[in-house]
């Protein structure tokens, strides 16, 4: 390919994608200090009401049977306007409300049992809306088994928004009018987010991925044309960076000093969206899953008695689990503190045995303090989480929570490799920087900076070439 060639390539690329690179370095800024409005499990918790659990009479396998049977999955307790109910996910991936109190089913909550059932547990004057299904601060799949949602718009100081499930009056979602304004300067753009599009996770997920990926090919191309100019210059005899004057001399000086660090963020940004493509995700399998629960649903529901909810009198949810065959419950107060003693090692290291029985256990104990794997700054897994390190050819580690037996991730070696790649490059989430601030706000902002203007000065090439073409 003639040099004609990957200069046609890159400017019109440039044309086409140098607005998206000045805003993804200008709304990275904003996404260091005001992260995407969401609720912590401790006020969540705070949103639910006590749990009468002397009037739980519905036994845990009436009301996996009604939900579906084995299909069936998430089953807890909540209370639903002073009364117990069952909540568990549907084959459908849609919330199904079970009363515990007698075995009927929850109807979706009308605006008027909304507006009564949420009076009572929040201290402030709001306005409702009519149900809805999306906007932009419940836009992601994780909301989907709740909707349609009720949105309550609350008159505090912070102007704040919340959003209750209809199927089951939780709140799960809150957003004030800082967290608002800011993320549509920040996550909104940055992760190309307006709810039309990203409520189609497959298009969305396609769209990103391929933007990115054009981009990579862009500041390859730069990069390459830049020091093949750079290099022609010198040679010339010239002491001169740039042959070039005016908007394209700052783009050619400032892509060289940026190039391989605007390469490292989009490429690492890229990867954020691989979902599996390239390296495997953190998820345990389905397989995995059952291997560690070692028990249906149907078999957990015949293995715990209504009768035993009674110890967890006042408590705000209860949730069901299942571990090496046996099923258990937890509770969790307002706090979000778990009232069941959790498992030992010794349990963990034997059923993660049995679910891996081609390899052997080479290595377990609790995760390191400040671990460089799991203590991220994009993400933590809980601190009492155990790893086990199996001697397959992927060196891989299982990590298990000992509260609900739950595999919170499966690591191999590509996964680790992953972190660095990701974490590494595209937040700097590297030991010895990533905890020593201000340093690494002066660093990454240094950075973002440097990549702003050398994407704005694309912008004017761009935007110059484009009013010629035309003209």
């Amino acid at each position: 390919m003639g040099t004609k060639t990957l200069v046609f390539v890159h400017r019109w690329l440039g044309v086409l994608l140098s607005l998206f690179f000045a805003m993804w370095f200008f709304t990275g800024i904003v996404m260091i200090y005001v992260p995407f409005p969401s609720l912590s499990e401790a006020e969540r918790l705070q949103y639910l009401e006590p749990i009468d659990t002397r009037g739980i009479d519905v036994e845990p396998s009436e009301a996996i049977f009604m939900c579906g049977g084995d299909s069936a999955g998430q089953l807890r307790i909540i209370s639903l306007e002073t009364r117990p109910i069952y909540a568990c996910v549907s084959a459908e991936n849609q919330v199904r409300a079970v009363y515990a109190d007698w075995a009927g089913w929850v109807e979706p909550l009308s605006i008027e049992r909304v507006r009564k059932h949420v009076s009572e547990r929040v201290d402030a004057h709001f306005d409702l809306s009519e149900s809805i299904h999306y906007d932009q601060w419940i836009v992601h799949q994780k909301f989907d088994p709740y909707r349609p949602f009720y949105k309550l718009v609350l008159d505090d100081q912070e102007q704040t928004h919340l959003y209750v499930s209809s199927l089951t009056g939780e709140v799960l979602q809150s957003t004030s009018a800082h967290e608002r304004f800011w993320n549509y300067l920040g996550a909104v753009a940055h992760w190309i987010y307006p709810t039309v599009l990203r409520k189609d996770w497959a298009l969305w997920d396609k769209t990103v991925w391929w933007l990115s990926l054009f981009g990579i090919v862009g500041v390859l191309l730069g990069i390459y044309l830049g020091i093949m100019h750079l290099v022609k210059v010198r040679r010339s005899g010239k002491r001169l960076l740039s042959p070039f004057r005016g908007w394209m001399r700052w783009h050619h000086v400032l892509g060289l000093f940026s190039g391989l660090f605007v390469l490292s963020w989009i490429f690492s940004g890229w990867l954020s969206m691989d979902h599996g493509r390239l390296f495997p995700t953190p998820d345990a399998s389905v397989e995995q899953q059952r291997l560690v629960r070692g028990l249906s649903m149907t078999e957990l529901g015949t293995q715990i008695s209504a009768e035993t909810f009674r110890k967890y009198r006042g408590r705000h949810e209860i949730t069901f689990h299942a571990f090496g065959g046996v099923a258990f419950s937890n509770a969790k107060n307002v706090e979000g503190v778990l009232d069941n003693p959790t498992l030992s090692p010794q349990e963990i290291l034997r059923v993660i045995d049995s679910a891996w029985p081609e390899y052997d256990v080479v290595n377990a104990g609790p995760l390191p303090a400040r671990d460089t794997y799991t203590d991220l700054r994009e993400g933590r897994l809980p601190t009492e989480t155990m790893r086990v390190e199996l001697n397959d050819p992927a060196s891989t580690w299982v990590h298990v929570d000992p509260r609900t037996g739950e595999i919170v991730s499966v690591m191999d070696r590509s996964r680790r490799l992953y972190r660095w790649l990701f974490n590494g490059l595209h937040s700097l989430d590297v030991p010895g920087l990533v905890d020593r601030r201000p340093l690494w706000d002066v660093v990454i902002l240094i950075l973002l900076v440097v990549g702003f203007m050398g994407s704005v000065t694309g912008v004017v090439v761009g935007s110059r070439r484009l009013i010629k073409s035309f003209s």
